[in-house]
């Protein structure tokens, strides 16, 4: 006989997504912390807070494979799995995206002038701070998927808009920074090209959040 979808949830994937949200979104400010450590010369709190994220992603890793691995076969999702699999794969990139900047980092020590340090520290709590609506997106979902109703369906759009807004506002102090970094002919050639490749993992990080909201809309489309 054919479960019924609210006592399916029980075992629902979606309760241990959310504990892998939330352990992505911690990594949040602890990143806005190393950056504003890494230029304040405080390198041995930089390397502590880079050891701490470099865990947090170890672990939200083993978190994704684990829900990967043992959801079960038989299982009743009320979405498509390669969808799911997809929201969770973008989700687990925003981790990998916040430590490969800081690795970027850790390679020199940047010569910037301060406006422009206080530009980047600006665009990591934007991106910080996003990083809050994951798991308030997945528990909303979750709430949506076992109770089917409308209200919760525009809750989870309402979260998924303001994602995308904050993406476009992580995007344009992306290009901003962009546009002050080829302008400074003080800047030197090593310091240039890692501070671009840092913006442009920074950036990505937004990019792989707005990718997971996206896959939930089409999760809880109709």
């Amino acid at each position: 006989m054919r479960l019924v979808l609210g006592n399916l949830f029980r075992h629902s994937p979606f309760q241990s997504t959310l504990k892998h949200a939330e352990k992505v979104a911690q990594c949040g400010p602890l990143f806005l912390n190393a950056v504003q450590a890494y230029f304040a010369g405080d390198r041995a709190r930089f390397e502590l807070l880079k050891e701490d994220i470099r865990e947090n992603e170890a672990e939200a890793d083993r978190m994704k494979r684990n829900i990967r691995g043992h959801l079960p076969a038989a299982i009743l999702m009320p979405v498509d799995k390669s969808v799911f699999f997809s929201f969770l794969r973008e989700a687990d990139k925003v981790v990998d995206c916040i430590k490969n900047a800081l690795y970027w980092m850790s390679y020199y020590r940047l010569g910037l002038p301060e406006d422009i340090q206080r530009d980047y520290v600006l665009l990591a709590k934007e991106v910080g701070d996003y990083l809050g609506f994951l798991p308030e997106m997945v528990q909303r979902g979750h709430t949506f998927f076992s109770s089917r109703m409308e209200q919760d369906r525009e809750a989870v759009k309402e979260i998924i808009r303001e994602i995308r807004f904050r993406e476009k506002e992580s995007d344009d102090l992306e290009k901003a920074m962009f546009i002050r970094l080829c302008a400074d002919d003080s800047i030197s050639p090593k310091t240039f090209f890692i501070m671009i490749r840092v913006v442009e993992t920074t950036g990505d990080i937004a990019d792989h959040l707005e990718n997971s909201a996206d896959m939930m809309r089409v999760m809880i489309a109709r």
